[in-house]
């Protein structure tokens, strides 16, 4: 029984080591074989500019818009689970004049994984199109016989993507966003003025366009923790606090419920210490009343020895107070919810 169990094991650890061989060769081939990256976007109206903004930090790419759609192409790698309004991406391995021509270039492909070809759409002057039904079976059919490799149409290990770009055609690997961050709508605690969960995460990529080791953001009115979700979800360490105890409570509860590690106690903000990356202040308010003027003045001079960059929330005016903070006004956003809208400010402090 032991020599079995050894030889099991061996044999699971044989077979590890030939998948991250191949997951090291593939990444190998997509470096070496990257001509850049299209990416799809999808939004509401009410929601465009957060997600322009968005895009302005993650690619430094200010999306032309078609109705609720934007494709735009970019040098920079980034996953396209991290935007909520990231439909795909592609990442480009070959570029054709025609069709033709295509058809030549992929002949010389030789893929050691299974896969599964896909004819996304057409895209003229940034405008997304669908492409003919007949017309995309034909080719996924004609360009799997010239690629060097094998079909699996139900459980590829790669998915390859075809768009019709302009006049001429592009294909790549392709990866469609999960939407994995979702399931934090089922949070056990819900406040009515709550930040959405989609806004949430935008702006925590706003606040943190490149992921990395070390990088500390606070949340000085953190709620019920809807951005510390976003945070922590995507690896950022994060620390949370709100002057109500019943917030903390929830939010609290609220990180244990997806697994995540954070710090999160009730606090005044004013009275806060500490050297941060990075601060996303959700300005407090009610739909009865709103913070006197004196106490968000006091809460954005606290921000600012804080942390020397910070995404701030308004319902309220407060460009010129950030100006007379000597705030440095990166960029700006609105979002927009029937008759009400917040503000969203990227600022940097010096």
């Amino acid at each position: 029984m032991a020599g079995r169990l050894t030889n099991t094991v061996r044999g699971e650890q044989q077979e590890s080591l030939a998948y991250q061989g191949q997951l090291e060769r593939r990444e190998q081939q997509e470096q070496s074989a990257s001509l850049g990256y299209i990416y799809r976007l999808v939004c509401s109206d009410q929601e465009r500019s957060l997600c322009s903004m968005e895009m302005r930090q993650l690619l430094g790419i200010d999306p032309s818009w078609h109705e609720s759609s934007a494709v735009v192409e970019s040098e920079l790698e980034l996953s396209p689970q991290r935007s909520p309004y990231m439909k795909y991406r592609l990442q480009i391995w070959l570029k054709a004049n025609d069709y033709a021509d295509l058809l030549q270039q992929a002949a010389a492909l030789e893929l050691s994984e299974t896969y599964k070809l896909i004819a996304i759409e057409s895209v003229v002057n940034g405008e997304p199109r669908k492409l003919e039904y007949n017309k995309r079976r034909a080719m996924e059919r004609e360009l799997g016989m010239h690629i060097g490799g094998q079909v699996d149409l139900h459980h590829p290990q790669l998915q390859l993507g075809i768009i019709e770009w302009n006049e001429g055609w592009l294909l790549g690997s392709y990866e469609v966003h999960e939407a994995l961050w979702q399931q934090h709508d089922r949070k056990p605690r819900h406040y009515s003025t709550a930040l959405g969960t989609r806004v949430a995460r935008a702006i925590v990529n706003i606040a943190v366009p490149h992921l990395g080791a070390g990088i500390s953001l606070i949340d000085p009115c953190c709620g019920i923790g809807t951005v510390l979700l976003e945070a922590a979800s995507q690896g950022i360490y994060a620390k949370g606090y709100d002057l109500n105890p019943l917030a903390v409570v929830g939010a609290r509860e609220n990180m244990q419920a997806f697994h995540y590690q954070c710090d999160i106690a009730i606090a005044d903000m004013r009275g806060l210490t500490g050297d941060y990356d990075v601060a996303v202040l959700d300005l407090p308010y009610n739909h009865c009343s709103v913070l006197p003027a004196e106490e968000r003045q006091q809460m954005l001079a606290s921000l600012k020895q804080l942390c020397k960059r910070a995404v701030i929330v308004s319902v309220e005016p407060i460009k010129e107070e950030l100006l007379q903070l000597g705030a440095t006004i990166v960029d700006s956003g609105i979002v927009a919810k029937t008759h009400f809208k917040r503000d969203i400010w990227l600022v940097s402090f010096t």
